[in-house]
């Protein structure tokens, strides 16, 4: 979770394609919207979007994910998710040609039906909702480490959360124009890589890190798939694999190196970053790596403060789209909208940014958050979901394409593909199951 929440709803509504082209003027807008872009596809532009939608608070967790799983197999697990999640953007690229599609949900109703986009809606939902509530945790970790360096007090963690909700969360949730906010998206991002630069550098100079990864440097259990939930949840910006895709001008080739390129950026920082972290702190390191310093640090002070006002003021981005996905997949929400507009607003904020607070305060360690969605969302969004409209629209034995379903041609059977795709299918089966077990257990 981070700064690519704030893009699910332009991919998580919306009707599928061969419903919204209706009309007289369908056949201009159908040809208006496939006429290729001008100039050659921007990809350093792309790389850097998606980059930045890959990187996010989520990598506070991953030294603790690399502990669970270990040195070794945890950083192997780390590249083969990285793998997997990466083949799978590409993926759904792939079927946005070939379907004529522009969302994650449009490309979903196309195989399964029009009533199927409740299941992605569902899970933007669930993962807008929960990413909500790691950050909650996470300003109420910074915020009580703060306190304890400038007060020498620890105040009381439910009354914290409490107090941010009131002052700070539930009023920005109402706000309409959230325009002003991206600029305190790009702080946060800024502070990750302040983050990122000290804890590496700090682990170079620290005594103890060869001997913390020697301890941690092997060992198979259990643990492992939580390693793995956790890399999937940090790999996860599918619902905006359509867009990118739009802005490099529906050009397959730059879409896939530019998935290579971030990909392989995340996959460095995320790395370097979990293995500094193992590194510093060892058997002490917790879910939030950050909440291992003392509070004498005045760096780590100033990241703290500032990590929480970045967090604080990028909720509202997340919030308001799992909210418009939620009206999105409940009519009756839709109805109420529409005749009590006020009413409603008031009542389906408040409702959620006071169940957002209160499993806050039942979840400390926001690890456990960031691994289930990791597990669910993650597996559910990048590898089941993407993998079972190929499935669903493949016909085997075909070397082109065959008559329609629902209006749109089917695609044409390969061999190699059906089987990878299964194996996500698979693999995203197990992970939900097993991963979700990983990390409650730890």
């Amino acid at each position: 979770f981070g700064s690519r929440s704030s893009q699910q709803t332009g991919n998580a509504t919306g009707p599928p394609h061969n419903l919204r082209l209706r009309g007289g003027s369908s056949a201009a807008m159908a040809a208006k919207a496939n006429a290729p872009e001008k100039g050659p596809p921007p990809v350093t532009a792309a790389w850097m979007n998606l980059t930045k939608n890959l990187i996010g608070a989520g990598i506070f967790s991953l030294p603790s994910g690399l502990k669970s799983g270990s040195v070794i197999p945890g950083l192997s697990a780390m590249i083969t998710v990285c793998i997997f999640c990466s083949s799978s953007f590409i993926l759904i690229a792939y079927l946005c040609k070939r379907l004529r599609c522009e969302t994650y949900r449009e490309v979903f109703c196309i195989a399964f039906g029009n009533r199927a986009g409740t299941l992605i809606d569902g899970f933007i939902f669930t993962n807008g909702f929960f990413a909500c509530v790691a950050y909650t945790i996470l300003v109420a970790d910074f915020l009580q480490k703060a306190a304890e360096g400038l007060l020498g007090v620890v105040p009381n963690r439910i009354m914290l959360i409490a107090g941010n909700t009131c002052c700070f969360m539930l009023p920005l949730s109402h706000a309409k124009d959230l325009s002003a906010l991206r600029y305190t998206s790009m702080m946060g991002l800024m502070i990750i890589a302040f983050v990122f630069m000290f804890i590496v550098s700090d682990c170079w100079k620290s005594e103890d890190a060869p001997s913390n990864l020697k301890a941690h440097a092997v060992h198979l259990n259990m643990g492992i798939f939580r390693t793995v939930a956790l890399c999937t949840g940090a790999f996860q910006a599918h619902y905006n694999a359509p867009r990118i895709f739009k802005q490099l001008h529906g050009d397959l080739q730059a879409h896939a190196q530019t998935v290579l390129a971030s990909f392989s950026t995340a996959f460095t920082v995320y790395s370097l970053f979990a293995v500094s972290g193992l590194g510093l702190f060892g058997d002490k390191l917790l879910g939030n790596v950050l909440k291992n310093y003392d509070p004498d640090n005045t760096a780590i002070m100033m990241v703290w403060f500032g990590m929480a006002f970045a967090i604080i003021f990028t909720y509202p981005l997340v919030f308001t789209a799992a909210r418009e996905s939620l009206v999105g997949s409940q009519p009756f929400l839709q109805e109420a909208l529409r005749r009590q507009p006020l009413l409603a607003h008031v009542a389906i904020t408040c409702t959620m940014v006071f169940l957002i607070s209160s499993v806050a305060c039942c979840v400390e360690d926001v690890s456990k958050v960031t691994g289930t969605l990791g597990a669910v969302v993650g597996s559910s969004l990048c590898w089941i979901c993407p993998s079972s409209v190929y499935l669903k629209l493949s016909r085997k034995g075909q070397s082109g394409l065959s008559m329609p379903l629902n209006g749109k041609a089917l695609l044409p059977y390969n061999g190699p593909l059906s089987v990878y795709t299964s194996l996500l299918i698979l693999v995203g089966s197990i992970s939900i199951v097993v991963g979700v077990h990983a990390v409650w257990s730890n």
